[in-house]
């Protein structure tokens, strides 16, 4: 009785991680694709147009936002390397000014 209760336990322990496992790597591949690195990439954009816009060029907020947005273009970078970004928007200078 007491080996039952055991591989009972083994089984659903077992069959819980491997669950895990399995919707773990689901979520990794179906968001590790260049189309999700370049809209992540665009966020960080447009908050920080947005941020300047509504607190100024040197505020907290856009300094917040430019970091991430840089550290959002090293990750498409190191990646997809050059392949991620479309050359005409890439362009603009890595603070996110159009001007």
């Amino acid at each position: 009785m007491v080996w039952t209760k055991m591989l009972t336990k083994t089984a659903l322990v077992s069959a819980f991680a491997a669950s895990m496992w399995l919707v773990g790597g689901a979520t990794a591949v179906r968001a590790d694709n260049v189309g999700s690195c370049r809209r992540n990439v665009d966020k960080w954009e447009d908050k920080l147009e947005r941020d300047i816009s509504r607190h100024g060029y040197n505020s907290r907020q856009a300094s917040h936002d430019r970091h991430e947005l840089g550290e959002a273009r090293e990750s498409c970078d190191r990646h997809y390397g050059a392949t991620w970004h479309d050359r005409d928007n890439y362009d603009r200078s890595f603070d996110g000014d159009r001007r």
